[in-house]
């Protein structure tokens, strides 16, 4: 008589496997790629724009090129690994990636450049939201928040090296060897991922290769054998990668409420941070102050993704947690701005823009564990992909109406106060995501019709 299992079931009660942290750290090195990739292109631009011989407003073409092709990628090509399996799309897109990017060393032009830069956008929308599911599925329960923010602060860990490696780099070689590096690693990172990434086992389940699963299983937990015989359950599964299944049997609200709390987290963080710097010397702080403050804000991002990913996750009030990054950016912004217009310290300035990037960047990169979680895995590339474009497209249209305000000759500290208004919003629809789940959960009804492990998000 066959018996029969939960996946989530053995992966929750076992330890964290050396394999399972195999698995996370190459999805953590494909999120330091994109981080790397996203933020060289304006490291490059001023060595560009004296190589090209045109002005360096005229590469805005290439920077939007980019956001288009992973937004693009995100909403058609990383859904497919619903279908044709995670590392399948994952290897793919780190190709298309790499191989677009290694050409921007050879590009004469800005429209050449731009066209570089937006296939390297498809691959990279097809392959990040995938390392994030995967990172996600062979994560207990426990940890699938503070999984999914530490590969969400991988991209600003990226962003952050970039920049050392850009002041050595660019001074002596040009802004085009930093976009061959840029290309290169993540050609690394593939043979990483072909060699030693697994497929994912919930995908392989899905299919029935239960002889695979269990291999997978011996190694996630080593105390109990599993055997190809075994029957390995997982929640009803809709069919299909289409987009639909992310609003039926009780997801619509959710969806909306993941795609708005993305949305306004991201736009908030992009339209602040962005013209950072530039905010900063209008009022005052010198260009090696106004680097390094921008610098500590993304060191912010970072230490704000960890903490409120553990806060998620451990805390008894669960997703309600990332309220924290809102309520900081808040207050920094409210701050600095004061700060700003009375002639403060640098250090407080300084510190002032940590909490910042803690606020902003932090909460942008802990909600991407609410994506991950809430959607059965049938759907989960699709939720992810989709919940990736529209905050994305948040990214796209942040920097363009934060550069048109500060044309208008608006003061540039109320450009910075302004920045609370995306902020405050995103911190309103976390609270109703929050309260949603919570009421469901207290009906008595599921979290998710097809999917248990989004009631992980109601309390840590």
């Amino acid at each position: 008589m066959t018996s029969s299992v939960r996946i989530t079931e053995i992966i929750d009660r076992a330890p964290v496997s050396r394999f399972q942290w195999r698995a996370i750290v190459i999805c953590l090195a494909l999120a330091f790629a994109d981080g790397f990739n996203v933020l060289s292109i304006g490291y490059a631009i001023p060595s560009l724009a004296d190589s090209y011989g045109v002005s360096p407003a005229d590469f805005s073409i290439v920077v939007m090129a980019a956001l288009v092709g992973e937004i693009l990628s995100n909403f058609l090509i990383a859904p497919l690994a619903d279908r044709y399996g995670r590392k399948r799309i994952m290897g793919l897109g780190i190709l298309v990636f790499g191989l677009a990017a290694i050409p921007s060393f050879f590009a004469t032009s800005v429209l050449a450049l731009a066209v570089c830069r937006f296939v390297a956008g498809l691959g990279i929308g097809a392959a990040v939201p995938n390392g994030f599911a995967l990172g996600n599925e062979y994560s207990p329960s426990r940890l699938k928040a503070t999984t999914v923010t530490v590969l969400s602060s991988g991209t600003a860990v990226g962003g952050l090296v970039v920049g050392v490696i850009a002041s050595r780099i660019v001074p002596v070689h040009g802004g085009e060897a930093l976009l061959l590096v840029a290309g290169i690693v993540p050609l690394i990172i593939l043979v990483g991922t072909w060699r030693w990434l697994p497929e994912s086992v919930e995908f392989l389940a899905k299919l029935g290769r239960t002889t695979k699963v269990a291999t997978i299983l011996d190694k996630i937990d080593t105390r109990t054998p599993h055997s190809a015989y075994t029957e390995y359950l997982l929640p009803p599964q809709p069919v299909g990668a289409r987009v639909a299944a992310l609003f039926v049997k009780g997801r619509a609200t959710l969806t909306v409420l993941i795609w708005s709390m993305m949305f306004f987290a991201l736009f908030g963080s992009y339209f602040v941070l962005s013209w950072l710097a530039t905010i900063l010397t209008d009022n005052g702080v010198q260009d090696s102050a106004a680097l390094l403050a921008t610098s500590l804000a993304t060191l912010g991002g970072i230490v704000g993704a960890l903490v409120l990913g553990v806060a998620m996750d451990r805390t008894r009030i669960g997703v309600a947690a990332a309220v924290l990054g809102p309520l900081a950016t808040i207050a920094s912004v409210s701050l600095l701005a004061w700060i700003l217009t009375g002639g403060g310290s640098t250090a407080a300035v300084g510190a002032l823009c940590f909490t910042l990037g803690f606020g902003a960047i932090g909460l942008a990169a802990a909600l991407t564990s609410v994506a991950a979680q809430a959607y059965p895995t049938a759907v989960r590339a699709t939720g992810i992909g989709w919940a990736f474009g529209v905050s994305r497209m948040g990214g796209l249209f942040a920097p363009a109406l934060g550069g048109a305000l500060l044309a208008t000759s608006m003061a540039s500290a109320t450009v910075l106060l302004l920045s609370a208004i995306p902020a405050a919003i995103a911190g309103l629809l976390v609270v109703c995501f929050a309260v949603t789940l919570r009421r469901r959960k207290g009906s008595g009804g599921p979290v998710d019709a097809e999917s248990s492990s989004a009631s992980v998000l109601v309390s840590g």
